[in-house]
């Protein structure tokens, strides 16, 4: 039963993960006036709760245009969206191959280097987007541009 169980998170972790990469290569990246992104010319809204409410950007804005731009080749202008945006979809990328490695080999393939090698760059991205966001909320409210 238990491996049942690990094999229907890796189908769920494997689907979101594809599902993301997928949509950054089908999504087209804002023009110079509108910078949201497109799915067949139809601009999709801002999604973020946070945004609405606060009118603030959260530490993730930012992340949906940065993919997008990516995947079509724009690094610089994905870096500047985000500058977490580059290593967090190469991160959401590398799951792929991770989780059809598992679906493949079982539970008894997730050993302690891979349970290392999903846990730490995520960590570590998350680290990161919070310090980005807290460096973008402290410049905007303590340093006068």
């Amino acid at each position: 039963m238990e491996e049942n169980n690990f094999k229907q998170k890796q189908w769920i972790l494997l689907f979101f993960a594809f599902s993301i990469v997928f949509l950054s290569f089908v999504l087209s990246p804002g023009t110079s006036q509108d910078d949201r992104v497109e799915l067949f010319g139809i601009k999709i809204p801002v999604l973020c709760p946070h945004r609405a409410i606060f009118n603030k950007p959260c530490a993730g804005c930012g992340l949906t245009r940065s993919f997008v731009n990516f995947a079509h080749g724009n690094i610089d202008v994905a870096y500047n969206y985000h500058k977490i945006g580059i290593p967090l979809f190469l991160l959401v990328f590398l799951q792929i191959p991770i989780r059809i490695y598992l679906l493949i080999k079982g539970s008894t393939a997730y050993t302690e280097l891979i349970k290392k090698l999903i846990l730490y760059p995520a960590i570590a991205c998350f680290i990161a987007l919070i310090m980005n966001w807290l460096v973008f909320v402290f410049r905007s409210t303590f340093i006068i541009q």
